[in-house]
């Protein structure tokens, strides 16, 4: 069974899983569409309990829902709500903030906490939307409780302060992981927070860890395919298929945000590493980094 399920995740088959294309409805100076396209996680199995989902599935759940509004749907709206009424009831208050735990299963990093900057900054996407649909303070409340934790000075393991700048760290380990694809949805959300709540402290958080991620980019480029962390293990942290290609996708979406050489052309590179010969190699290194048992 357990190696069922590596096979199943390296491969990148089942929940979790689903397409996410770039997002046809984001814009620059407002929060409208999100950056990738979550519908997908509507109609996937575990949209019928979305209940028993991490904070971050739930997240994406109703940010897919709230695509399916933009297209006129008239139910999703209704469906929108109420995995915003789910999100707030799970949230933690904590240190003068609002958390959402994650149930972690994987034993790659140390974890610190269960906390994660990932679900953090995009539980901060779902609630701007809901105070722009409704005009509700309470969602703007509850997103500025939320952006708490992914800022500088804060009582938060979710920001780490690297000789580069701060990252945001999707989990907080130590040593530190630096998960790329957590770190994007990180600035992503306080893109939005900056946006909406014209926030200066977030938009701060957004200008130093870009600059940051800028530095740091070429570390996560192993001259033929992408890293997922820069956790020390004995072999690189590879991406899966699915994260290489999610790679390609942010960078994207971070050169038309933020124009930069650097998003352009590691996208351009990354994405001609994506070959059957270049995910055949990935899929294989992987299972060598399984079986080393994550040292």
């Amino acid at each position: 069974m357990n190696a069922t399920r590596h096979l199943r995740s390296a491969l990148s088959l089942g929940a979790g899983y689903e397409r996410t294309p770039l997002g046809s409805a984001f814009e620059r100076e407002s929060v409208r569409g999100y950056f990738l396209d979550f519908t997908a996680k509507t109609t996937s199995n575990t949209a019928q309990t979305p209940g028993a989902l991490n904070p971050a599935g739930l997240a994406q759940l109703g940010l897919g829902w709230w695509e399916r509004s933009l297209r006129g749907e008239p139910a999703a709206e209704s469906h929108f709500l109420g995995v915003c009424a789910l999100l707030e009831d799970a949230a933690v208050a904590e240190r003068g903030a609002l958390w959402w735990p994650s149930r972690l299963t994987d034993s790659k990093y140390v974890p610190l906490s269960a906390y994660s900057a990932l679900p953090q900054a995009q539980v901060i996407s779902v609630f701007l939307r809901a105070f722009l649909l409704t005009n509700d303070r309470r969602w703007e409340r509850l997103a500025l409780d939320a952006l708490s934790p992914l800022l500088p000075g804060a009582d938060s393991e979710l920001v780490f302060e690297s000789d580069e700048g701060p990252v945001l760290e999707e989990v907080a380990s130590d040593p530190p992981s630096h998960i790329l694809n957590g770190w994007i949805y990180a600035l992503w959300g306080l893109l939005e927070a900056k946006i909406v709540l014209e926030h200066d402290r977030a938009e701060a958080m957004l200008d130093s860890s870009l600059e940051c991620l800028r530095r740091m980019l070429h570390r996560y480029d192993v001259g033929w395919w992408s890293r997922y962390s820069l956790y020390p293990h004995v072999l690189p942290d590879l991406a899966k298929p699915f994260y290489h290609t999610l790679h390609v996708d942010q960078l994207d979406v971070l050169h038309r945000l933020f124009g930069g050489a650097e998003f352009a052309a590691t996208a351009a590179r990354w994405r001609r590493y994506d070959s059957p010969v270049g995910r055949v190699r990935a899929v294989a290194q992987k299972a060598a980094f399984v079986a080393s048992g994550y040292r």
